[in-house]
């Protein structure tokens, strides 16, 4: 197993609470090739690095991140209160000797692509960044602010189950494509799309790279997408044996990891 192809997803494992900076630092300082973190917006438009729309605070109240300033989020304990803001992540890789390190930025909410974009410029850190959504309203507007950025659509391409249904808002592609929406802003929102099979049309046209459910990819989609150029990755493995299996039937470009012990696993060298 190739390690330069595991990302670290949400850097669990790597420390007790995921998109964590000390997740971070402990997943850089151990080597670790690809990264993957969350964005989310606070209540002003801070970025804050978290992968659901609500999170619990220091007394269990289920909040949503989108309803509360950024500046109040200590204060309310919790998970609010190990969440860094993307300015603080981006600084924190900016600062870190391990300098050849991808990084998949998936952006949850929509609406804050330039100023993203700009915080990455202003960091150093665009050229090695993958902007990653499941919103194409963020796909299409990265796109807009320049051209050839490094794109990842995430998406199902089998359709959901019930239980996916009951916790997301599901869209269905249109014979695989998905054209611009008209909306700009989507924040707070737990939504995805479903595309029987490969995306098709304009979207496709940007894209550099895709990313599907493990229990859901198969070879061929992978040969569709490889075929054009496009790499495949899939989430997200927490066993060396299925890892191993699933890596010489699909030959993914890659693979995320939820389980630090599968670094530990494979040499880095």
């Amino acid at each position: 197993m190739d390690f330069s192809k595991l990302i670290s997803h949400r850097f669990r494992g790597f420390s007790e609470f995921e998109n964590s900076l000390e997740g971070l630092n402990n997943a850089l300082d151990f080597g670790v090739r690809q990264i993957e973190f969350d964005i989310r917006l606070a209540r002003c438009g801070t970025p804050m690095i978290y992968h659901d729309e609500t999170a619990r605070d220091g007394a269990g109240n289920s909040l949503h991140l989108c309803e509360y300033m950024a500046r109040n989020y200590t204060d309310l304990g919790g998970a609010f209160s190990h969440m860094p803001t993307a300015e603080q992540l981006f600084f924190a890789i900016s600062q870190h000797d391990h300098k050849d390190c991808l990084l998949l930025v998936d952006i949850k909410d929509a609406g804050v692509e330039m100023g993203l974009y700009a915080l990455a410029k202003s960091f150093g850190l665009s050229d090695r960044i993958i902007w990653v959504s499941w919103l194409p309203e963020v796909l299409y507007s990265m796109n807009d602010i320049e051209a050839g950025q490094a794109l990842c659509f995430s998406h199902w391409c089998r359709r959901p189950g019930r239980w996916t249904r009951a916790i997301h808002h599901v869209y269905s592609a249109d014979k695989g494509h998905i054209h611009r929406p008209e909306r700009k802003l989507v924040v707070g929102e737990r939504s995805g799309w479903f595309v029987d099979g490969a995306v098709r049309g304009d979207l496709r046209r940007i894209l550099t790279h895709v990313c599907v459910p493990a229990n859901q990819v198969w070879p061929d989609l992978v040969t569709q997408y490889q075929a054009e150029n496009i790499q495949v990755s899939a989430f997200s493995y927490t066993r060396k044996r299925m890892l191993e299996a699933e890596s010489k039937r699909l030959k993914l470009d890659a693979y995320f990891i939820d389980n630090k012990k599968l670094f530990e696993t494979f040499d880095p060298n």
